[in-house]
């Protein structure tokens, strides 16, 4: 028989303090994305289509927490219907950037 370990419920501020994080997480995507249309790298339209799936992934994943009480990362979390090729991808010259698909 095999004992599974119990963890703890967060509390509500410990909750708080996650939220916040996540909240910086999604400024700081949105922030890296404007860097890209500065620097020339991407258009603004791919910009306001990166930073749209930005606000998709944060909605699911605040959605993904109210349904399953838990503030654990979004299973699937990860490259989507972005513009390049996800994750850490791009294209051509910017292959390995950070733009594209949900973060």
């Amino acid at each position: 028989m095999v004992a599974v370990p119990a963890y703890a419920a967060m509390n509500d501020q410990q909750k708080a303090k996650i939220e916040a994080l996540n909240k910086q997480v999604v400024d700081l995507q949105k922030q890296i994305v404007d860097k890209y249309v500065e620097a020339g790298e991407i258009t603004k339209q791919q910009a306001d289509l990166t930073k749209s799936n930005i606000d998709q992934a944060e909605q699911y994943r605040q959605q993904f927490t109210q349904q399953n009480g838990s503030v654990a990362p979004v299973p699937g979390y990860g490259p989507g219907s972005g513009y390049g090729r996800g994750y850490c991808g791009g294209w051509g010259a910017n292959a390995g950037g950070y733009y594209g698909g949900r973060w």
